[in-house]
């Protein structure tokens, strides 16, 4: 510090005289049931050779509610002259006593800064304190919850907030709640979009406080639980440098999900989310009537939740293993060549939808599910069951049947689903090349592997050895392996056409879905073209997705999958890859070329199951 900030700046004292400098120790501590004050005065300040203050002594002073402020404030503990270690008689070695200590100088100017101020006997800070913002969207209602847990020892704890900063005492800002017991409070009286600072004070029953800044915690109420999304300039061709994450969404810090391929881990980067949080499926057994029977421990499908066995390989089983997705909205919009992609639990305004939250009735759905298995064919169900053998040299109306033989709510997997999880997948990794990101699936090798080779793989899992498969969002082999039939995607002699609901909430007047694409939603300006058989590197933007446009790229440019079409026939699109692929399988591979006739050793189809809303 420079000499004229000594005379005439922070250590000018307003009477007059230069402060004295901070005790260069104090502290208090109980020690063989004595209260042992230890107190060491600061130096005289020399500048230059030249003493601008003398320290004549230090006022220790003790208050049982709170630090006293000056040198008049609280009881008198002590004049030190000099300095020294003493023993507090007046101090019980159980209570909770604040001290402060005043240096002052032989001109009579105190030092009362809080670097001199130590506490004995506090009471422990807060273990856990927390806040949320919570949506009910019911009743359109925001609350913040609170989570609060006592330490040991205390009586209780006040809560109070402010929206102007963190309250720094117990009778500061505006009480919230005096609490006795741990739980979660909650906190109605709020208003969208006003930061709330909450602090917590526990305290003893001697009326000690604890202040620390460790109990402390603020949140913004809002109509979400989250805002999550990415951007994808269309004309840059690195998978990894098309897409960001922009700063209006709450993933805009979130490092990107990858497998890493060395250790056999998945890095869910800042996506580390439960099953059944945020936009996270859940695996469970699903009854034939669209009702959970049970929940699947999700890193061992062979057990339920709770430690017992489950249904998962049970034929017998009056249902099949899904995965259980929770209301998804989304918007999907391009601008100035920028694909845009959000999701939320909530719709931010009416242009956000939930393509996949429909039932055939077009009720929106709290939950809609994805099979975990390829499917296999069952007693003349199409089933998802882990053990079976996978059925393949159906048509698309052999495998429309089978599956419906589950119940009226149940079909074969449908395009609005598949374009949900390319979104998802392409946010996660930060990328749309999503092999490297998540794993290569079995697309080098001679035939297909049968369900359940995953069952302990965890929620995500991949290999970069091309014959092990892959798992996304609890699924297994969603591409490679097998080409999976999607209902609700044509190729009618060059123009696509699409239905996104079973029902005609899309728009369509198709009253279900269908094999020609008669009364589907038509796609402007979107007619294959490139190499078929070549990898994608050109999309249509939709307001329920991307469909691929042309194939001109390459394994490591734009999507990285590939596309195959025919421009001169009805076709009924498949997607995912096959065994023996290679590096044109993925999320985004498709076949436009096939009429929904066909039958082949490599294509089949897994179910999906849209339960009618409640009553």
């Amino acid at each position: 510090m420079a000499e004229e900030d000594l005379i005439f700046g922070k250590n000018r004292h307003f009477f007059g005289g230069i402060e004295p400098s901070n005790m260069l120790a104090f502290s208090v501590a109980v020690e063989s049931g004595v209260v042992k004050v230890t107190a060491t005065l600061p130096n005289d300040t020399v500048v230059n050779n030249q003493t601008l203050c003398t320290v004549e002594g230090a006022i220790i002073r003790r208050k049982t509610t709170d630090y006293p402020k000056d040198e008049f404030d609280g009881d008198l503990v002590a004049n030190i002259k000099a300095s020294t270690v003493f023993a507090d008689s007046g101090a019980s070695p159980t209570g909770t006593y604040y001290y402060a200590a005043f240096p002052y100088t032989t001109q009579g100017v105190y030092n009362r800064n809080k670097a001199n101020r130590v506490v004995v006997n506090e009471p422990e800070p807060m273990q856990e304190f927390s806040a949320k913002s919570v949506y009910v969207s019911a009743s359109d209602t925001v609350k913040v919850e609170i989570t609060a847990k006592l330490p040991s020892g205390v009586a209780g704890a006040v809560i109070r907030r402010s929206t102007t900063g963190y309250p720094t005492s117990e009778t500061e800002g505006e009480l919230f709640k005096n609490i006795t017991a741990n739980g979660t409070y909650r906190d109605t009286n709020v208003t969208v979009g006003v930061v709330y600072y909450y602090s917590a004070f526990p305290y003893t029953s001697t009326g000690a406080y604890n202040r620390s800044e460790a109990n402390r915690t603020s949140v913004t109420p809002k109509k979400r639980d989250y805002l999550f999304g990415y951007d994808l300039v269309k004309a840059t061709s690195s998978p990894t440098g098309r897409v960001t994450y922009p700063s209006d969404v709450d993933n805009a810090a979130f490092t990107p999900a990858a497998m890493n391929f060395s250790t056999g881990k998945f890095n869910y980067g800042g996506w580390a989310f439960d099953p059944g949080e945020k936009f996270m499926p859940r695996p469970c057994m699903l009854t034939y009537a669209g009702v959970v029977d049970h929940y699947l421990n999700p890193n061992d499908y062979t057990k339920k939740v709770n430690g017992t066995t489950s249904k998962v390989t049970d034929t017998s089983f009056g249902g099949n293993a899904m995965m259980e997705w929770p209301k998804i909205y989304t918007k999907r919009w391009e601008s100035n060549g920028v694909y845009h992609f959000r999701c939320s639990d909530t719709p931010q305004d009416d242009t956000w939808d939930c393509w996949c939250n429909y039932d055939r009735n077009n009720n929106q759905i709290d939950h809609f599910y994805t099979p975990i298995y390829f499917g296999s064919l069952v007693s003349g169900k199409l089933r998802s069951i882990s053990g079976a053998a996978n059925s393949v040299n159906t048509t698309a109306a052999n495998e429309i049947a089978y599956a419906k033989a589950n119940g009226n709510d149940w079909y074969t997997e449908v395009l609005a689903d598949r374009l949900l999880l390319q979104d998802l997948l392409v946010m996660m990794a930060r990328s749309t090349e999503c092999q490297t990101a998540f794993g290569y699936g079995r697309c080098n090798s001679s035939n297909s592997i049968a369900p359940g080779t995953m069952n302990s793989k965890g929620m995500f899992w991949g290999s970069n050895d091309k014959t092990s498969g892959v798992k996304v969002f609890g699924m297994e082999n969603v591409w490679g392996n097998l080409w999976r039939r999607t209902a609700g995607w044509i190729n009618a002699n060059g123009t696509q056409k699409v239905k996104l609901t079973r029902g005609t909430h899309d728009g369509s007047t198709a009253t279900d879905y269908n094999t020609d694409g008669n009364d589907y939603k038509t796609i402007a300006n979107a007619t294959p073209a490139g190499s078929s058989g070549g990898y994608i590197s050109s999309m249509k933007t939709e307001a329920f997705g991307r469909l691929p446009v042309n194939a001109s790229g390459s394994s490591s440019t734009y999507e990285a999958d590939g596309m195959w079409y025919n421009n001169s026939q009805v076709n009924y699109a498949f997607v995912g890859g096959h065994w023996d692929y290679g590096l044109m399988v993925g999320p985004f591979s498709a076949v436009l070329d096939n009429a929904a006739s066909g039958s082949y050793s490599g294509i089949g189809a897994a179910l999906s199951c849209k339960p009618l809303a409640a009553a």
